[in-house]
């Protein structure tokens, strides 16, 4: 595995093509979806696509992000070296990603897997079991292309009918004792891709292989939940925490439970969950996770060129949401520059801090627990006094937010910085806000400590004041409304036009990071390229971020608490 790294940037460069690029008709009904008709209504996990997208044109976006096949695929040659005992299920595996990864740098993906021009596929659970399920192109290119691997891998697939339905099995493990085996089979145009367990009657492969009785697409659930959120067609995702949370205290209360005690019971852990499939558990816990009951992901926004992710942690208590939102600091817009190789915003209201802290922990320590996980867990809450942080966040006062941002740098100075400090100053330009309601006061506080802060003359809007005595090397602070901006490095005053009067101190969001991945692709890169080894594996990685260094573009994101939950999002902005 002494590639892992080229092997996992390949893949999440393809990956990132695919959910990249927008394709189909919004318009079409889950219904009309021939993969969603296998997938379960009351799966407790998902991702997949309503309307699925051309694979030409999800590549397109993966060489804008700077995926070239002709420069990756010798790269990953020996990424998984198997030893000769190593088991059939991996053996299959490795085969399959070979010709997956052979057929991605001839652009022939299509032809070679036999699937569909706009690749339909989707990952969910039917109880607690696994299932990959792709739909193919009507021939049978896939099935001929796993003999074709089990041939040259040297397996034989020990083959099975359920209910008319043909698959596949390969051993996990050369022991014979362990009870799990990878399947794939093909049929109704489909492949799947999932896992035989040691429940007895094969029950498990026989629900994983044929329809449920209800599918996601009777439901609606996948279309409510693009139309509560925004989100696009494709490449959509839930975990359902409140129906998993649901299974594990109550085994009988959905599938995933009754399939997960079933599992336990099979592998000799009977009980194991029994200190928490208590009425008492069953009930607090459930209300617990009902706060935040859903996880979900989806597309916002396309265009050729740009594309915004969502993901969130879905909210359902009002009141807890109102309170937490009291977190919520200021990220300020002198970070929000494109330019800048990376910049790091951190949104916090030091005045909110203890009493939005307080009100969680009241929360949690009002209303007695019964449960013997969630009492000791209270118990231990209690303890705790969350006024004392009101002595820590005193000398922060007055506080909404702090940035950082990297200007400018150069690798190959700041490798000299031990030797000679201030390579540091002639290497990098960097710069550090802190957003306040009175900025003037922290000035004040520092004063207490380093008593030349109190004779430093900053007038809003005025020049920038040298802070060379204090730090030793070339620094300077100035006043910009309500921002307090520090520019250290030797060019870094040339900056200084270009800074905002901040004038808005309203709460935006608790995170934000921007990142031109061009600039920040080149000093990795400088950094391999001073590295001394004669590995081909650096070599490798050398060439990788090369070809990386050329993407155009910036990545952005955000992490803020909204009416609809914990919220991030994640957006990629071609040049």
């Amino acid at each position: 595995m002494k590639k892992l790294l080229i092997v996992i940037v390949i893949a999440l460069a393809v990956a990132a093509g695919i959910y990249f690029y927008k394709g189909g008709s919004a318009t079409v009904a889950a219904k009309d979806n021939s993969v969603l008709a296998y997938v379960p209504a009351d799966t407790v996990l998902f991702t997949g696509s309503v309307t699925p997208i051309s694979f030409e044109e999800a590549m397109a976006m993966s060489h804008k992000l700077g995926l070239d096949p002709s420069t990756f695929v010798d790269m990953q040659d020996d990424a998984f070296e198997l030893g000769p005992d190593s088991p059939d299920a991996a053996r299959i595996g490795l085969g399959l990603y070979a010709k997956y990864m052979q057929s991605f740098a001839d652009k022939t993906t299509v032809k070679t897997l036999g699937i569909t021009e706009a690749p339909n596929a989707a990952f969910y659970m039917v109880g607690a079991l696994p299932v990959m399920r792709l739909e193919l192109d009507g021939t049978d290119t896939f099935a001929k292309l796993i003999e074709q691997i089990e041939t040259e891998q040297n397996v034989k697939a020990d083959v099975k009918n359920m209910d008319g339905v043909e698959f596949r099995e390969y051993a996990f493990s050369k022991d014979t004792s362990v009870p799990y085996s990878l399947v794939i089979s093909s049929h109704d145009n489909q492949a799947v891709v999932t896992v035989n367990t040691p429940l007895a009657d094969d029950k498990d492969i026989k629900v994983a292989l044929n329809k449920p009785a209800e599918s996601i697409a009777d439901t609606g659930r996948l279309t409510t939940m693009m139309s509560e959120h925004g989100y696009m067609g494709h490449s959509l995702f839930f975990i359902d925490n409140l129906a998993i949370m649901k299974g594990v205290t109550n085994p009988q209360a959905n599938s995933f439970g009754v399939m997960l005690d079933e599992l336990l019971i099979a592998n000799g852990a009977q009980g194991a969950l029994a200190d928490m499939q208590t009425p008492a558990c069953a009930s607090e816990f459930t209300a617990l996770t009902a706060n935040w009951p859903t996880m979900s992901g989806g597309y916002t926004e396309f265009s050729a060129n740009e594309a915004n992710f969502k993901f969130m942690l879905e909210g359902a208590n009002a009141d807890l949401l109102k309170s937490l939102q009291g977190l919520r600091g200021h990220l300020s817009e002198n970070l929000n520059n494109d330019d800048y190789v990376m910049s790091f915003g951190l949104g916090f209201d030091m005045d909110q801090m203890v009493p939005v802290i307080t009100d969680v922990w009241q929360r949690l320590t009002e209303t007695p627990y019964e449960c013997p996980p969630l009492a000791e867990m209270q118990a231990g809450l209690k303890q705790q006094n969350p006024m004392m942080l009101g002595m820590m966040t005193g000398m922060v006062a007055g506080i909404k937010g702090i940035g950082f941002g990297v200007v400018e740098m150069d690798m190959a100075g700041l490798e000299q910085a031990s030797s000679n400090p201030m390579a540091v100053a002639d290497s990098m330009q960097m710069i550090v806000t802190v957003s306040a309601q009175k900025p003037k006061d922290l000035l004040m506080t520092l004063s207490s400590f380093a008593p030349q802060f109190a004779q430093m003359d900053i007038k809003d809007g005025g020049d920038a004041v040298s802070l060379q005595d204090q730090m030793g090397m070339p620094a300077s602070i100035a006043l910009r409304g309500h921002d307090l901006v520090m520019l250290v490095g030797t060019d870094a005053l040339s900056q200084l036009p270009s800074i905002k009067s901040n004038k808005d101190i309203s709460s935006n969001g608790l995170f934000s990071m921007s990142m031109n991945f061009g600039k920040y692709m080149e000093l990795i890169t400088s950094v391999m390229n001073d590295m001394e080894t004669d590995s081909q594996m650096a070599e490798d990685q050398k060439a990788m971020f090369e070809k990386l260094k050329e993407v155009d573009g910036t990545i952005k994101g955000t992490l803020d608490i909204t009416d609809e939950g914990v919220v991030s999002e994640t957006s990629f902005k071609a040049k």
